[in-house]
């Protein structure tokens, strides 16, 4: 796990670009604080910095170049299949001189290409430089565990990096705020892939590779779902496989040559990661946040009863509100992301480094497994209306917060929307009416909804409608929020976590399961509770789910509200021509009045880009930020 970065000019490297590369390796030394080092020739810059992982010994450091001096690698990431590979390519007679995943991947790649992708299991972004073609080979992982930013700069240059902070390090432009990246933001709390805070940069996508050269840049897909091709198997066949297929990605992913601990909130997908992981490594250590303000979500108690039952090592985090104070720190890193499990994220990452630096966690569980039993909750209301209650529906879900649409609006939930307005009214229900899109955001412009194309893209080739909606969930919240939450809070605080549940071999065969054969009592994710009962009491897994978050929602009227109240009115949005304040004054005061969870996540979203504003964008001191406002 490191930070990797970039600068390919054509024409020639200029001592200016040099500089650059270095001072985007100084702004991301958190991700890799171990070693850094920038490669160079005439044409090409690469820089590394290292977090030590895997052959801790010097031979595995970054830039790594191929013995016959023609590729050179920067990787970001972990191989977990890395042994195998090795032996396979040992065969071949290629020869190793370090214990490194970083040289089997370099090898794998000048021996296989672009196949090599196929092969490989693990979280990664990397690039190769072939020196003799002076050409670039990129790519991602197959969930986006990984972040890659890059510019492309007229067909003479192109630059790249691990995050937002080392790629405007690179950038030779004028920084311009993206409005539609704002309106993503405050619409889904998070920004899409497909767009960037900033116009201009951009972010590759996850399971693609890319081939730069001087003439052309090619972007293809090596890998996707596939939920056409179904297969006829019992409950405890199936049962059987996912439990052997993750238990060897939670095998694979202990490994390391430094101390491995796992995060337990307490839910069914950390309970069942730290019940297997604990059952390999004897000695294992399970850290929880608690939020002693939410008494009705925190998850300690959950948590200390599976450590309890383990018989593992358990350490508890507490948070208050005095945690918006982390914000200014994580924020003037990454682009905004106004998820609030962010700050848990990075506490319990914070936590963890005093005596670990890798963590497993339980992402991904849900959207393989078909959680938070919407595919069930679609399946059990299929879509009886037509266009006309459709339109309807929609109607009510985007003037929400007008007063005559209120009353209906709050008798919509998840089973009548599917009902009267089908799939794409239930991805119309985001955060963001019409109404308040009006009066909030300045700038008077179409605003593009990803979900809705991610919808309509899945609905072009998956025939089956709840198996869309698993594959909107991996191909949008999954990457754009959760993994990249979890990538910023805990690197960070130089930290790799790794989640099994994001082995592909088990959503490749989950896949292939329809939602009757993955919960044939219509129980969310009930196979994966099913396995959960082989390792803890099966009363366990009945319990109601909570939420890995924090009670901003209570937050915001009192202490949280009084700062965006105040940041408001020192109007640094208004002047960058993106919100209005008194739209924003006014929504805080009826949220006082009258809360919900709705306009919660919006006021949330615009604390967040306040605080990013002043953080990263006008590059004030995190550490001068005051948020003790009250």
């Amino acid at each position: 796990m490191c930070a990797i970065n970039g600068y390919v000019n054509w024409s020639g490297i200029k001592p200016l670009e040099y500089d650059c590369v270095s001072l985007s390796l100084k702004a991301m030394t958190y991700r890799g604080p171990d070693y850094s080092e920038i490669y160079s020739d005439n044409f090409a810059l690469l820089g590394h910095n290292r977090l030590s992982i895997v052959d801790l010994n010097a031979r595995s450091n970054q830039p790594m170049t191929s013995t016959n001096n023609r590729f050179t690698i920067v990787f970001n990431g972990e191989i977990y299949n890395y042994k195998v590979l090795r032996e396979e390519l040992k065969l071949k007679g290629i020869p190793f001189i370090s214990e490194s995943d970083t040289e089997v991947l370099l090898n794998a790649y000048i021996e296989f290409g672009v196949n090599v992708l196929s092969k490989i299991r693990g979280m990664f972004s990397f690039v190769i430089w072939d020196k003799k073609e002076k050409k670039i080979f990129a790519a991602r992982d197959r969930f986006g565990e990984k972040p890659f930013y890059y510019l492309r700069r007229n067909k003479k240059e192109f630059c790249f990096a691990s995050n937002l902070s080392g790629i405007v390090q690179l950038a030779k432009e004028e920084l311009v705020i993206n409005n539609q990246a704002v309106h993503e933001l405050l619409n889904q709390q998070y920004i899409d892939v497909n767009t960037c805070i900033y116009k201009g940069i951009k972010k590759m996508a996850p399971s693609s590779y890319m081939i730069i050269s001087e003439d052309d840049i090619v972007i293809n897909k090596y890998w996707d779902l596939n939920y056409k091709e179904k297969i006829d198997l019992d409950f405890n066949s199936s049962k059987l496989k996912v439990k052997e297929i993750l238990n060897n990605a939670i095998e694979e992913q202990l490994e390391a040559d430094v101390p491995v601990g796992v995060f337990l909130s307490g839910g069914t997908d950390s309970s069942i990661i730290t019940a297997i992981a604990s059952k390999k490594k004897k000695d294992i250590t399970a850290i929880t946040i608690s939020t002693p303000d939410d008494k009705v979500n925190d998850e300690k108690e959950h948590a200390a009863y599976v450590a309890n039952k383990l018989k593992i090592n358990h350490k508890v985090i507490e948070l208050n509100k005095d945690c918006v104070n982390y914000l200014p720190h994580i924020l003037s890193t990454i682009e905004p992301i106004a998820d609030a499990s962010l700050i848990p994220s990075f506490a319990i990452t914070q936590s963890a480094k005093k005596d670990f630096t890798v963590m497993l966690s339980g992402d991904g569980g849900d959207e393989v497994f078909g959680g938070y039993k919407m595919p069930i909750t679609f399946k059990d209301n299929p879509f009886k209306g037509n266009s006309i209650t459709t339109a309807i529906v929609n109607s009510v879900i985007k003037n929400a917060d007008r007063p005559v649409y209120k009353y209906f609006f709050s008798k919509l939930n998840s089973k009548r929307i599917f009902k009267w307005g089908g799939l794409s009214s239930y991805y119309n229900n985001l955060s963001l009416s019409k109404s308040i899109e009006k009066t909030l955001l300045k700038e008077k412009q179409f605003f593009f909804r990803p979900q809705n194309q991610y919808l309509k893209d899945s609905l072009n080739y998956i025939k089956n409608k709840e198996d869309a909606l698993l594959h909107v969930g991996v191909k949008s919240k999954l990457p754009n929020d959760f993994l990249f939450k979890m990538d910023s809070s805990s690197m960070l605080n130089s930290i790799e976590t790794r989640a099994p549940f994001l082995d592909y071999r088990l959503i490749d065969f989950t896949s292939k399961l329809n939602i009757n054969q993955l919960s044939p009592n219509k129980l969310d994710k009930e196979i994966l509770k099913s396995i959960g009962s082989d390792y803890l009491p099966k009363e366990f897994f009945n319990l109601p789910k909570k939420g890995f978050s924090i009670p901003y929602y209570s937050y915001l009227k009192k202490e949280w509200g009084t700062i965006l109240l105040t940041y408001t009115r020192e109007g640094i949005s208004a002047d960058l021509g993106i919100l209005n304040p008194d739209a924003v004054v006014k929504l805080l005061e009826d949220y006082k009045l009258k809360p919900s969870f709705r306009v919660g996540r919006i006021l949330y979203s615009i604390l967040v880009f306040e605080i990013w504003l002043r953080v990263f964008h006008l590059k004030m001191d995190p550490n001068k930020i005051n948020l003790n406002i009250v």
